[in-house]
């Protein structure tokens, strides 16, 4: 085999490899929404949230920071959580929310930021408040 073959062969595995090892997205999803009187501030809600780990190693939840929509709100939620490889945690979010815009068509984006085998990872999310994660 010429050099220039075996060459283009390690780079091909190389790819393969590096494409087999790229982390899989956590999904998550909104489970439930409960909200409650706030003293100060209106009304507080929160989001229990399912994150899911599809990949085949453990995921340590760092945090989820977040813009919630349509109120602007924004926030960051620390979560220390182990999600086991194939397992699903569930999450609270507490956000403080306008009286006038409880019950409308809400919104959460952010980024969840994970640490799996020492690699910081940072997922972009849209969640519906009635449904999946994008």
């Amino acid at each position: 085999m010429s050099l220039v073959r075996l060459h283009a062969l390690a780079l091909l595995a190389a790819f393969a490899l590096a494409g087999c090892s790229s982390p899989q997205r956590p999904q998550l999803k909104v489970l439930g929404v409960e909200q409650s009187e706030h003293a100060y501030h209106g009304r507080q809600i929160k989001l229990f949230v399912e994150v899911v780990n599809y990949a085949r190693r453990p995921m340590r939840l760092q945090r989820l920071q977040y813009v919630f929509s349509p109120s602007g709100s924004r926030g960051e939620v620390a979560l220390s959580r182990t999600v086991d490889a194939g397992s699903a945690v569930v999450v609270e979010v507490p956000i403080m929310v306008d009286p006038d815009l409880i019950g409308a068509d809400h919104e959460l984006r952010g980024e969840l930021i994970t640490e799996q085998d020492q690699i910081i990872h940072a997922y972009p999310v849209t969640v519906d408040t009635s449904g999946e994660a994008e």
